[in-house]
């Protein structure tokens, strides 16, 4: 029975070998060959950009205040409502202003009179001063008249003297017309005191005596004479003149502060708050409301304290609103020069203009701040790497069915690839997911090729 089994087996073995020989092709694996797959080398652009996120605040604020007191009666906005520069927000009322604005109005009244009567005067004055000149004039010419007369009456008298002399005139005659001599001298005299006493004030030396150089032309001496004597009503004028100006300072005074009354919206924006209701009483210097300027506003986002150093002012930025669908291109405006203490983050402000007030404080953004120019290096997966120190690797490659170990140097890495300074070429077959078995000058067979 063992005889028969062992020429069975025999025979199979010769039909396998037969089968052999006639040309059919062994299964069997070659246990040498390593399989791997691989990635193409290729250069990539490296956009070194930080991603962030942000919100949108508010640029420029402002908090209506009130400078007087009163009761709001009349407070149309709200808020979140938008409001346009010069809109009228609110009214108040205050009866102690109105009242003050009817004593101030009589006040004026009042005043007006005075200075009416002071102006009068004055020009009384001015008349009287000429009156007293154009008389002194009439007494000055009168005086030469009789002055005259004396002068004729003194030679009629000499010649009644002759006569007397020879017995023709009586000597009662002679006496009357004597005494009639003396009677006009007598009254020459009187007019020339009286035209003194008229002069007093008018004269040259009483200009000097009141500190006034006596002009030499007779116009100009008369309008210093005029000056002189008219000073106390001209002060008269000018203190009723001063009362009626403060009379109405108080007056345009009180009209500002009922003018103040009526609230008015010092830029176009969004009221932020409303801090007072219909009603209640507001007292002078309190916040009315608060009205957010969004002409333009600051996108505000957060850079950590590694990556702050590289960007400054004026670097160029990319926002994007997702809520409104926008981007925006612009440049960092603001730095803050001290990191949160809490989070230990810097912040940075771009302004963004808002024309069409699309943007509203709040919002999210994303922000794309580029560090620098872009540039092109080699490029891998990250998963190709075998091993890494500092910026030192060790990748596999394939050079004619076998692997070769290289060294490279790190530029950068980033969503899943590396950046290369150095250490391959474009082209180069560098085996991904590299077995740590795996040795230089091992052969291997590529399974699976893909290019980066």
């Amino acid at each position: 029975m063992s005889g028969r089994l062992a020429t069975c087996l025999f025979c199979l073995l010769f039909l396998i070998s037969c089968s052999i020989k006639q040309g059919e092709t062994s299964t069997i694996p070659d246990v040498d060959v390593v399989y791997v797959s691989t990635v193409e080398a290729a250069p990539k652009l490296y956009e070194n950009d930080l991603n962030s996120f942000g919100t949108i605040t508010y640029r420029l604020k402002n908090d209506v205040t009130s400078l007087v007191n009163g009761t709001i009666y009349f407070f149309p906005v709200k808020e979140g409502s938008f409001v346009n520069k010069g809109q009228v927000i609110a009214k108040l009322k205050n009866v102690q202003l109105e009242i003050q604005k009817e004593q101030y109005m009589s006040g004026v009244s009042s005043a007006e009179a005075a200075y009416e009567i002071a102006k009068a005067e004055y020009e009384q004055a001015l008349l009287n001063v000429e009156s007293r000149l154009l008389s002194i004039e009439k007494s000055e010419l009168n005086i030469k008249q009789r002055e005259l007369e004396l002068e004729l009456l003194k030679k009629t008298v000499y010649a009644q003297e002759e006569l007397h002399k020879i017995g023709g005139v009586t000597d009662n005659s002679i006496e009357q017309q004597r005494l009639q001599i003396k009677s006009s001298e007598t009254n020459i005299d009187i007019l020339k005191k009286e035209l003194e006493i008229s002069m007093l004030g008018l004269r040259t030396e009483d200009l000097v005596t009141n500190g006034i150089t006596p002009a030499t032309d007779p116009y100009e001496l008369k309008k210093q004479i005029i000056e002189l004597n008219t000073r106390t009503s001209y002060a008269k004028l000018a203190s009723a003149k001063a009362s009626l100006k403060g009379a109405e300072q108080q007056l345009n005074a009180v009209n500002k502060l009922i003018d103040e009354l009526t609230i008015k919206a010092p830029v176009s924006g969004i009221v932020g708050t409303r801090y007072y209701e219909l009603g209640e009483y507001i007292k002078e210097n309190e916040k009315v409301a608060t009205i957010i300027d969004i002409s333009s506003v600051y996108a505000v986002v957060n850079i950590q304290e590694n990556d702050i150093v590289d960007f400054s002012i004026g670097t160029p930025v990319s926002i994007e609103i997702p809520s409104i669908k926008s981007k925006v291109n612009s440049v960092i405006s603001e730095v803050s020069p001290i990191a949160d203490s809490q989070s230990g983050n810097f912040s940075i402000k771009i302004i963004l203009k808002n024309n069409k007030d699309l943007i509203r404080p709040g919002m999210f953004v994303k922000c794309k701040i580029q560090r620098s120019i872009p540039e092109t290096y080699i490029c891998i997966p990250d998963t190709s790497l075998l091993s890494e120190e500092n910026d030192i690797a060790k990748v596999f490659c394939v050079i004619n069915g076998f692997s070769v170990q290289k060294s490279v140097k790190i530029f950068s890495k980033k969503d899943g690839n590396v950046w290369l300074k150095e250490g391959l070429n474009k082209g180069d077959m560098v085996i991904d997911n590299p077995s740590s078995l795996l040795k230089t000058g091992q052969k291997v067979k590529i399974i699976d090729g893909n290019k980066k």
